[in-house]
């Protein structure tokens, strides 16, 4: 009976490490991002907007939506988003395919980067990529068009 208890109080402190370090990487991990609040849009045609941006000293994320406001289809357009340090110089580029839009359409997107010390963005509106950014490079599979979300929702 004495080496089921000793066993058990071995097995309950490992499950309590397990939960106590995951709760502080965890904690360590989302106060390492901070938001960024400096950026610019500078898109015609088509309303852009950022619903969370967030960096840390390696990496970050930009999620935001994209919307139609003109009264037709807007097709093959690229979002660029550019990187910028503290000093406004160009870090990185990520791409986002805007396949088809129809008018009043909105879908999201959401772009992961891992650029070193990324204090604001800029996103624009392209016709092209350049040549050289591969498949990984270019984050189509990350617009989501939110009304084929609703409508399967509702199913």
């Amino acid at each position: 009976m004495n080496r089921m208890k000793t066993f058990f109080k071995y097995i309950l402190a490992l499950v309590l490490l397990f939960v106590f370090s995951n709760l502080v990487i965890n904690g360590l991990l989302k106060n390492s991002y901070t938001k960024i609040k400096d950026y610019e849009i500078d898109v015609n045609g088509l309303y852009v907007d950022v619903t969370e941006a967030k960096a840390s000293s390696w990496s970050g994320s930009v999620k935001g939506i994209v919307k139609n406001n003109t009264e037709q289809s807007v097709e093959n357009k690229y979002l660029k988003i550019s990187m910028l340090s503290k000093s406004k110089k160009m870090i990185g580029e990520k791409y986002v395919k805007i396949d088809k839009i129809e008018p009043g359409q909105v879908k999201k997107y959401d772009v992961s980067f891992d650029y070193d010390n990324v204090k604001s963005f800029k996103i624009e509106l392209t016709d092209t990529m350049p040549e050289g950014i591969s498949f990984f490079e270019l984050i189509k599979e990350n617009t989501i068009d939110i009304g084929r979300d609703v409508l399967n929702k509702n199913k």
